[in-house]
């Protein structure tokens, strides 16, 4: 898994860079998602995602290019939309799927607001990364295939109900990205990056609230190595500008992430977020797209180490305010459990 996860970022990144072709470092973070699993995507799933990416992308851009005349509209729909997204995650739907919502429900709309027509093309890029992403995975898996182990372990993980309230979850979710949100647009506030790390984070951080400040704290630590591998990198690369170069470290930095991600250590699985964050930033340094072009590193890691200075302090807020709760049963289920009870503890007929 360790060569696995690290060769199919890395190739997919250099080959982006080679190549330039647009937002080209985002088919290499995607493919972390689906390197992570124990087997690929079938050709007919993996052809129904990027569908519904390209379907979501062309809607988002649809509504976004009416409603840029009417701001409080427009603030509406973006809102609207997260909310969206997030209720796609509380309903236990792919969180691939998740990642590609708020990917059309806020980068869209920010570049729209900057110009239509760059707007369109990330719109049109973002599937075509996907589908790239998808291709390089199968590939993957042909030439390092999953152990037997492996496909047996995750085939015997059971997937049950959700223990949580769904509605309570994505209440919490909404009032921590929400707020972020509102005030990023309208202030235009920072780099893009951190809009988008902002809501995965909340995804994340939600779906393992029991845990409190421990996993808030893991998010934290692999984020900020992430980010200072992202910085080692770009350093490196700035002193010996040279592809072959680049390359090397790109591979290097993600074959130390792919070997912590295999090692079976408490903390393994922390690798795939780092290397994720590793390669956003790096990306976007190597290939920024809209005004993003004089964002210094540093800043970038200013800006990222702001949001999620947000995050894990509005989930400490929120997690006092509105707790996490299971799901309770309803109220009529819990009537016919007591009545089972009470039939229980009765005494029988008598002889």
């Amino acid at each position: 898994m360790a060569l696995r996860l690290a060769l199919g970022p890395a190739a997919l990144f250099v080959l982006g860079m080679a190549y330039a072709w647009p937002l080209a470092f985002v088919a290499a973070v995607l493919s972390i998602l689906l390197l992570q699993a124990p087997a690929p995507p079938s050709l007919r799933a993996g052809g129904a995602l990027v569908a519904t990416a390209a379907g979501l992308m062309l809607a988002a851009w649809v509504v976004f290019t009416v409603l840029q005349w009417f701001p409080a509209l427009y603030m509406v729909a973006v809102a609207l939309w997260v909310v969206g997204a997030f209720n796609l995650s509380v309903n236990g739907r792919s969180p691939l799927l998740v990642v590609l919502s708020l990917f059309a429900g806020l980068l869209i709309p920010l570049l729209v607001k900057t110009s239509p027509q760059l707007a369109l093309l990330v719109a049109a890029w973002l599937p075509l990364n996907l589908a790239i992403a998808v291709f390089a995975t199968q590939a993957m898996f042909v030439v390092l295939p999953a152990s037997q182990r492996t496909r047996a372990k995750a085939a015997g993980t059971a997937s049950g109900q959700p223990a949580f309230d769904p509605e309570r979850r994505l209440v919490r979710m909404s009032l921590v990205t929400l707020p972020y949100v509102l005030v990023f647009f309208l202030t235009d506030g920072g780099a893009v990056l951190t809009l988008l790390i902002v809501a995965l984070l909340t995804q994340q951080l939600a779906a393992s609230t029991l845990a409190g400040p421990k996993v808030a704290g893991s998010m934290l630590v692999s984020n900020v190595i992430g980010g200072l591998a992202a910085l080692v990198c770009y350093e490196l690369v700035v002193m010996a500008p040279f592809f072959p170069f680049m390359a090397l470290v790109t591979l290097l930095a993600c074959l130390v992430l792919g070997t912590w991600s295999a090692s079976g250590r408490q903390d393994a699985a922390l690798a795939g977020s780092a290397m994720s964050t590793m390669l956003i930033l790096f990306g976007g340094a190597m290939a920024p797209f809209a005004e993003d072009t004089s964002v210094a590193m540093g800043t970038r890691l200013l800006q990222v180490g702001m949001a999620l200075a947000w995050v894990l302090s509005a989930f400490v807020v929120v997690d006092v305010l509105l707790p996490e709760r299971s799901r309770a049963l309803p109220n009529w289920r819990n009537s016919l459990r007591r009545g089972r009870g009470r039939a229980a503890r009765a005494p029988g007929p008598p002889g």
